[in-house]
């Protein structure tokens, strides 16, 4: 049976000195129950470390050296084992060959070291691998160019995703993608995103099971409507800036879990209706500037007047 040494080291007090006074701790040896788990419990754990650590564990003994591959479901992110996101194209042979070292299936895929409109053919090429048919979490987080280039329509075709996180690109037009549908999502943010306002409202109703949504200043849509009876948060960014028009209308119905709706670094603001949200505990940032707020059969009107706390809006309750 294979052994396990738990080696034991004097105890330190504070600034870091060893305590003399006493007599050395002494080590211990027992069995490594841990690698007496099952292949699957091994492989569960495994996939919750970042890519390099992963694919460490291999050396720690033989019964460990088949687990990163065979048991392990991969969990590549491109951002664990490059010490500087410097963009270019000496990190795509690197993806690609954790990709072929790995024979799949894939439980999370998250790349945030390449421009899109560069490297878009590496990007489609990937996403079309079988290895990710299963895959749970997507991040596709591009850097900050002075346009959006278009997302390949192979990245929305997961239908076991339960998280979408998408940065700083345009989502495929209806002729090349028809809305995805996400029956395991639970999470959804977008940030610098161009997306229509069919195109947004097609994913979230797609997606009923969704807990969590993180819209940060994306283009394309004016208007926003929620009905999922399990969100539970809700968090609006709205900046201005360029030619960009601000959202102006969010509707949140039959929100029966909702328990945070945030909407913040907002210029003008939209007007917000909210209906049934009973559980409803933190209406936030509505100093930031909002026409008009209702809530159930309550309307709360924000206006600009004189504020003993410099920067505050005061809220007035209009019957």
């Amino acid at each position: 049976m294979d052994r396990i040494f738990f080696s034991g080291e004097r105890k330190r007090k504070r600034g870091g000195r060893a305590d003399l006074s006493g007599a050395e701790a002494p080590s211990y040896e027992g069995p490594d129950l841990i690698s007496r788990l099952p292949d699957q419990v091994l492989g569960a754990i495994v996939t919750l470390l970042d890519t390099g650590e992963g694919a460490r564990t291999a050396v720690l003994s033989r019964c460990w050296r088949h687990i990163w591959r065979d048991a392990a479901p991969l969990n590549l992110d491109d951002e664990s084992f490059f010490s500087s996101l410097c963009y270019g194209d000496e990190h795509h042979p690197v993806i690609s060959q954790i990709i072929a070292a790995h024979p799949g299936p894939a439980r999370r895929l998250a790349l945030r070291s390449s421009f899109l409109y560069a490297f878009i053919g590496h990007y489609d090429a990937w996403l079309r691998l079988p290895i990710f048919d299963s895959i749970q979490e997507l991040y596709l987080h591009f850097p900050v160019f002075h346009h959006h280039p278009e997302l390949p329509a192979s990245a929305l075709r997961f239908a076991k995703l339960r998280v979408l996180d998408i940065n700083n690109c345009t989502f495929p037009v209806a002729g090349d993608c028809s809305s995805p549908v996400f029956p395991y999502l639970t999470h959804l943010s977008l940030r610098h995103a161009v997306i229509t306002e069919e195109q947004l409202h097609g994913i979230i109703s797609n997606s009923p099971g969704i807990e969590a949504i993180n819209l940060d200043t994306n283009f394309g849509y004016w208007r926003l409507c929620v009905s999922l009876p399990r969100l539970r948060y809700l968090a609006i960014s709205d900046r201005t800036f360029g030619e960009r028009e601000e959202l102006s209308e969010v509707i949140v119905e039959d929100a029966a879990s909702l328990e945070r709706l945030l909407l913040h670094e907002v210029d003008n603001g939209p007007s917000v209706r909210i209906t049934g949200a009973e559980k409803l505990k933190i209406l936030g940032y509505l100093g930031v500037g909002f026409p008009i707020v209702e809530l159930g059969n309550s309307s709360f009107k924000v206006y600009r007047g004189r504020s003993f706390i410099p920067g505050l809006v005061p809220v007035s309750l209009v019957e």
